[in-house]
């Protein structure tokens, strides 16, 4: 994905007296409303891997973002306590896979490739038995296929989807089209939204990082594998709003348009939208009324909040006479 640009409606400035950049968020509330990149090993399920977060590091609640099967691999971000508020948000978006394919009778690497690429655009599946969702058809879009390398009759390839594609039902559906069985033998979730698996950590190097800052008070490497919740939602379009405005959107009022000071380009109406401060802390998150370009000047309704994840304490109500949300 490109980098949004980024659009004035009107240039404001944010005081230093209120809220903070996220990255600079206190440790303590960075594990109150934060998550772990975890590196997902073969063998456990999602479940268990945020179950040993939570009990490893003393947490009330942990939530992973998007099921891994036991037997894949990769990326599996894990929200701690209120941050696993934030799931929607990045268990949805986008995801990356590599994965490793076995044919019982070996095939030319074109016909392989003219067959992956069969599978680009919209799918019809029916998610496969082992699965714990119901057995009914569904549609998924394949934005893009790549066939990697090949040794006889393995090979590898990666696709980018949207959320609730079964890659397991793709490679028997290949099967059918190159006429032999086939045989997944290893996936891997590379990709997130915006998070990629080189921003991933062992769970064991998470753990370790915890307990060093518990038992010296040291944060740096803590820091290193813990992130604030507005990482979930890096792959969202963005509408940074006015110091004055916050409090009013962080107790549940919708986004006027007078509010905002800048936003990202190609927003389009009905597309959901995290609402930040000027700082870059997430408030909302909402669904736009407005396109980009009515954002730049049109007056009126702008967003419509799904949900609010900042304390309106944060922030003070001070608004202008004119400014009516």
């Amino acid at each position: 994905m490109s980098q949004a640009e980024w659009y004035t409606r009107e240039q404001a400035e944010t005081s230093e007296e209120y809220g903070n950049i996220p990255e600079n968020r206190d440790i303590e509330d960075l594990l109150e409303k934060g998550l772990f990149l975890v590196d997902k090993p073969f063998g456990p399920t999602s479940k268990q891997i945020s179950t040993w977060t939570r009990k490893e590091l003393d947490l009330k609640k942990t939530g992973h973002f998007g099921t891994l099967d036991p037997n894949a691999s990769g990326l599996l971000p894990v929200g701690l306590n209120r941050g696993t508020r934030i799931n929607q948000a990045l268990a949805k978006a986008q995801k990356e896979y590599v994965f490793h394919v076995e044919l019982r009778e070996e095939r030319e690497k074109e016909e392989i490739k003219e067959a992956l690429k069969t599978f680009e655009g919209t799918n019809h599946q029916v998610p496969p038995e082992k699965s714990a969702v119901k057995k009914e058809g569904r549609k998924r879009e394949v934005y893009e296929i790549q066939f990697l390398e090949k040794k006889e009759e393995n090979f590898l390839a990666r696709v980018k989807c949207e959320s609730g594609f079964y890659v397991r039902v793709l490679v028997e559906e290949l099967g059918e089209k190159l006429g032999t069985d086939t045989d997944m033998e290893e996936l891997r979730r590379t990709e997130q939204g915006l998070i990629t698996e080189e921003e991933t950590d062992t769970l064991q190097d998470i753990v370790d990082a915890y307990h060093f800052y518990k038992q010296d008070g040291k944060e740096e490497e803590l820091r290193e594998v813990l992130y604030p919740i507005e990482k979930a939602v890096n792959h969202l379009p963005k509408i940074a709003i006015k110091d004055s405005a916050v409090n009013a959107v962080a107790n549940g009022s919708n986004l006027g348009a007078v509010g905002i000071s800048k936003f990202q380009d190609k927003i389009k109406k009905g597309d959901r939208v995290a609402i930040t401060t000027l700082k870059g802390e997430l408030i909302a998150l909402a669904t736009a009324q407005m396109n980009s370009e009515q954002l730049y000047d049109k007056e009126g309704e702008a967003a419509v909040l799904e949900n609010v994840y900042m304390d309106p304490k944060k922030y003070p109500k001070r608004w202008k006479q004119d400014e009516n949300q």
